[in-house]
């Protein structure tokens, strides 16, 4: 995992890009507080402080930085389509 600043409230995760469909971010209390889109009140989901919705202005962060390649893209392959039988 790889850390990243948000580019607007600067709150700093830790993220893992597997691919360009899947990213994997850690959080920690002190990014949580300064983030303006997590809801810290939502009630618990099962994970102790998990919070229970993203934000897209990290999300936004994310792909820049995966474009500009601060963040490494482990597979940038495309996730194949399913191929789904009836």
């Amino acid at each position: 995992m790889q850390p990243l600043r948000c580019s607007e409230c600067s709150a700093q995760v830790l993220v893992a890009k597997n691919s360009w469909e899947h990213t994997s971010i850690q959080w920690d209390a002190a990014a949580r507080a300064l983030c303006h889109e997590i809801d810290n009140d939502a009630p618990d989901d099962g994970r102790l402080g998990a919070p229970s919705r993203g934000c897209h202005a990290l999300s936004a962060s994310i792909v820049d930085a995966a474009n500009r390649g601060d963040i490494v893209v482990t597979d940038s392959d495309p996730v194949p389509t399913p191929i789904v039988v009836d």
